[in-house]
């Protein structure tokens, strides 16, 4: 492993600090690792230390390039200045993908308190998103926000179309941001139908980093270490496990649905489907039959079945009714050519 430490701006001391790991030799046949940006937390007062190295090993020992951002504090932190240092910092590891051997589809942002703030506005509003993002007791809401410094984003009003698959963590008594935070974003995700894995912890201290025993003098929940652990096996579902072949088939999708996508597809929901112009209900015909014809044989109360199955993916319904993985994917093709007149209604 080798260490680089970057200074962005010498005026503001913002840094990006690398851990490549390497690869080929004995790593053969890796070729490319995932990556992961840790945004430290600090009230943007300072860059605390405590949620920057220790969180940095952890990823790294997963097999991850691993980047620490000291961004803009105390007397620069006004904003932009903190998005301006990771919009350069992101650009500056996508654009040395190759000399730090980086797979630029899986490069993942962890952020803590204020660094959670920062993390959940690079997936929520920035020029350059991460693949993912992991939220630990963040700063999320105008309450918080403002008392951090007025004129910052309130990434819970920001969640978008865009926004990637998030994994957020926190405890239920946390004195500093409330637990609101935490949980009206996982609700503005399922609202823009994005992929979420979320833990709430039922005590433990604001600031808890990696959940270790030396990291935290007070009384925390013994469960909030697993994060960690969890985190990496999320990313594992979201991007595939790293193996030293290449990545295995992911088995979760940004997005819940394809109701907030470009174009129709058999991953939308029966419902949204049905909500589309004429030509696509025509399209649909068969498909719809084969589903009433199941639900009027299994269930008795018809109107709460069809509202009930209505809420599958089309692709979902369909495959569990032992229709052909062929013959869905006749249909996805055509629905695609369709552009989702009533996206995400």
């Amino acid at each position: 492993m080798r260490v680089e430490t970057i200074c962005l701006n010498e005026e503001r001391n913002v840094t990006l600090s690398a851990w490549i790991s390497e690869v080929g030799g004995e790593f053969a046949p890796i070729e490319r690792r995932p990556a992961m940006l840790v945004l430290p937390g600090g009230g943007y007062a300072m860059c605390s230390d405590r949620e920057a190295d220790p969180v940095a090993a952890a990823y790294l020992r997963a097999g991850y390039q691993t980047f620490i951002l000291r961004y803009s504090t105390g007397e620069h932190r006004a904003w932009p200045n903190p998005m301006n240092d990771y919009e350069q910092a992101m650009e500056m590891i996508r654009g040395n993908a190759d000399k730090w051997h980086i797979d630029v589809d899986r490069v993942a942002v962890v952020g803590f308190s204020a660094g959670g703030h920062l993390a959940a506005c690079a997936a929520t509003v920035a020029k350059n998103r991460p693949n993912a993002a992991i939220l630990g007791y963040a700063a999320l809401k105008k309450e918080i926000c403002d008392m951090c410094q007025p004129g910052m984003p309130y990434p819970v009003d920001c969640v978008d179309g865009k926004t990637p698959a998030c994994f957020l963590f926190a405890t239920r008594n946390d004195m500093i941001v409330d637990i609101c935070n935490t949980l009206d974003f996982e609700k503005a995700l399922a609202e823009k139908g994005i992929s979420f894995e979320s833990h709430i912890y039922s005590f433990g201290a604001h600031g808890f980093s990696t959940g270790d025993k030396w990291l935290n003098p007070t009384i925390i929940s013994g469960r909030i270490k697993d994060w960690v652990d969890d985190s990496i096996e999320w990313l594992e579902e979201l991007w595939g496990t790293f193996e030293p072949k290449g990545f295995t088939a992911p088995v979760l999708e940004r997005m819940v649905n394809a109701d907030y996508a470009e174009t129709l597809s058999a991953g939308c929901t029966i419902a949204h489907l049905k909500k589309q112009e004429p030509r696509v209900q025509e399209l649909l015909a068969e498909a719809y039959g084969v589903v009433d014809a199941f639900i009027v044989t299994q269930f008795h109360d018809l109107d709460v079945a069809r509202t009930a199955i209505e809420g599958y993916k089309l692709s979902d319904a369909l495959l569990t009714l032992q229709v052909t993985v062929d013959k869905v994917l006749e249909i996805d093709a055509k629905l695609k050519e369709f552009p989702n007149d009533v996206c995400g209604n």
